[in-house]
């Protein structure tokens, strides 16, 4: 194994934080480390608590920003990690005290830039339950096509991943022109790697907080991952070619299920259309066909809560 650089991004997570950075200081201690936190702008105490609580640890830093989102405040990370291993960490996340340690094990014997754990959710904390015997014995998949499977199955979330640095690098990192950072940053990678599964929780995260994007913002999520979807495949038209049809059906099929459960239409609406229509695939372009399914996510509660947000459009 070779050093890490563990980057954690921070938005008003003050409760949670003692929790977070006890379990971070316990990755790999044998390795050499380098640890990122990068506060996005938190109005509440959680800089003041990253700074107390390490306040002794050495190759720490401790980066302020303005509120950028999630993409931005991780890709300002990235651009000052120097280890050759990235292990990206939510700000309510606790990680297994083996966690790093295996899935940089896992990528290091399959060569795979990245490796996909589980994360789990508790209601309380005493759930939270790590089994390292049972870590040694999960299975590991490569799958054969790393972008197919990143937009068949999607990614939630980034602390139960390793990357390597030099191709998060080299892929662009997170897409800056989009709010969520997790699976535009897998799809990029898996562009350029092999990726692996590996179908073991390595990470726990409170399932009630509704500051989770995927707790109090799941439209935007939805939202995201559309368009990440379009300006991928705008970006590589060999990427259009070969996975336009699965993007299209896979974000259609997103939207039509959201239709009738958040935004209460009925199966008449557009969205059932074009999730039908998906199954033969796009007319035409299927960025565009990808396009017309995002208009759904501005319906329902959640968007009237919180509207979508786009890159350049919030303070």
């Amino acid at each position: 194994m070779s050093g890490v650089t563990i980057l954690c991004t921070v938005y008003n997570k003050e409760r949670f934080l003692p929790d977070v950075i006890a379990a971070i200081w316990r990755q790999v201690p044998e390795m050499e480390r380098e640890f990122l936190f990068v506060d996005d702008g938190s109005c509440d105490n959680s800089v003041a608590i990253v700074r107390e609580l390490t306040r002794d640890w050495p190759n720490c830093r401790i980066v302020e920003r303005r509120n950028g989102g999630p993409s931005a405040s991780t890709n300002t990370g990235i651009e000052l990690a120097t280890k050759p291993w990235l292990k990206l960490v939510g700000s309510d996340d606790v990680l297994a005290p083996y966690a790093t340690r295996k899935l940089i094990s896992i990528a290091e014997n399959t060569g795979s830039a990245a490796v996909f754990g589980r994360i789990g959710f508790y209601r309380d904390p005493s759930e939270i339950v790590f089994d390292e015997a049972a870590a040694e014995v999960t299975p590991v998949t490569v799958p054969a096509d790393a972008v197919d499977e990143v937009i068949r199955r999607g990614v939630s979330g980034t602390s139960p991943t390793i990357f390597r640095t030099d191709v998060v690098k080299q892929a662009g990192m997170c897409d800056p022109d989009v709010f969520v950072e997790d699976f535009a940053l897998a799809l990029r990678v898996a562009r350029l790697g092999k990726i692996a599964r590996y179908e073991h929780i390595v990470t726990w995260g409170p399932a009630a907080d509704d500051t989770r994007i995927m707790v109090g913002q799941g439209h935007q999520a939805h939202h995201d991952y559309a368009l990440v979807l379009t300006h991928f495949l705008l970006a590589h038209p060999d990427m259009a070619a070969r996975y336009g049809k699965l993007a299209f059906h896979r974000a259609a099929g997103r939207a039509w299920r959201y239709a009738r459960r958040a935004a209460g239409l009925g199966w008449a609406s557009k969205y059932t259309w074009l999730h039908l229509q998906s199954y033969l695939g796009p007319m035409g372009d299927p960025a565009a066909a990808i396009e017309r399914t995002m208009d759904v996510y501005k319906l329902g509660d959640g968007p009237k809560a919180k509207p979508i947000i786009r890159v350049g459009t919030y303070a």
